[in-house]
């Protein structure tokens, strides 16, 4: 079998730990506050309770993608001893870093056509892409070969759910992921909007809820209709700056369902530009999302 790596991007959000210990590549994503660009780093060296201080002062965070030559540079690393690459990457509905990494493959394999490097669209970000990057290691270090652990990312995109909720509606009107209008129906009634990541990779709403403790029930009622064999997996609780609501999300979790574990980890400041601070989240692996 050849030897092969598996790669990711920093919006998968997978923790630097994680990435550490397996030797994972991890491309780090930029985003810019106040005119100053910054790379996230999977909080190696971020301070997530200041940026999202900054936002709630004023800061303007916005981000950009990077150029398919740092991508390159990136694989070619990777590929530069003969070892394929399996790059995981975060949704291509969210970002057109998809395919910029296309492109930068396409330079690579004009210098080292002997390599392969396959790119596989995770249709989620954050802990959604992030669990699949995990069990894809996992695959890999059991001696499956980059063929069928393709296959397996490709197969189980769809089961893996990512529900959110947002505190502030603005940020997600200001990046385009909701409407004008809906943006200020829920902010003059403080209703939430209850949001996940469809079939295609897509952000859409799938309920409003008032009151930060209907959003929590609802968060445990969607994993408990959509959970499938809890006791073989981990569930992640996201947050921005907001970790009383995810401690108490992950006391009404270890409640109720039989996860092997439920971890906590902070919402990057990459996402965070665009959804702002007081967003909660869960991610976990259940029934196949077809819509």
């Amino acid at each position: 079998m050849r030897n092969y790596v598996i790669a990711t991007d920093s919006d998968t959000e997978i923790p630097y730990t994680f990435a550490d210990a397996h030797q994972l590549p991890v491309f780090l994503m930029p985003y810019t506050v106040n005119g100053e660009e910054r790379l996230f780093d999977l909080g190696r060296n971020t301070d997530f309770k200041a940026f999202y201080q900054q936002l709630r002062d004023g800061a303007e965070a916005v981000t950009s993608t990077r150029p398919p030559t740092d991508i390159a540079d990136f694989f070619r690393d990777i590929v530069k001893d003969g070892v394929d690459v399996l790059y995981l990457c975060f949704s291509s509905a969210l970002s057109g870093h998809f395919e910029l990494s296309q492109m930068a493959r396409d330079m690579v394999l004009e210098e080292y056509p002997a390599v392969r490097i396959e790119i596989v669209d995770t249709l989620r970000i954050s802990m959604g892409a992030g669990q699949l990057v995990m069990a894809a290691q996992k695959l890999k270090e059991e001696g499956k070969t980059l063929d069928e652990v393709r296959s397996w990312v490709l197969e189980n995109r769809n089961r893996s759910h990512a529900w959110f909720s947002v505190d502030d509606l603005n940020y997600l009107k200001k990046g385009g992921r909701l409407s004008g209008a809906a943006a200020a129906i829920g902010t003059i009634l403080d209703v939430k909007p209850i949001l996940r990541l469809n079939a295609e990779g897509k952000i859409v709403p799938v309920d409003k809820v008032k009151g930060a403790r209907k959003i929590l029930k609802f968060f445990l009622a969607a994993i408990q209709d959509n959970v499938q064999n809890p006791e073989e997996q981990t569930a992640y609780v996201m947050h921005a700056d907001s970790m009383d609501a995810a401690l108490r999300m992950k006391e009404m979790i270890e409640e109720s369902v039989p996860f092997a574990g439920v971890e906590i980890q902070d919402i990057g400041p990459v996402i965070g530009c665009h959804t702002g601070p007081g967003v909660l989240g869960v991610c976990f692996m259940g029934k196949e999302i077809t819509n």
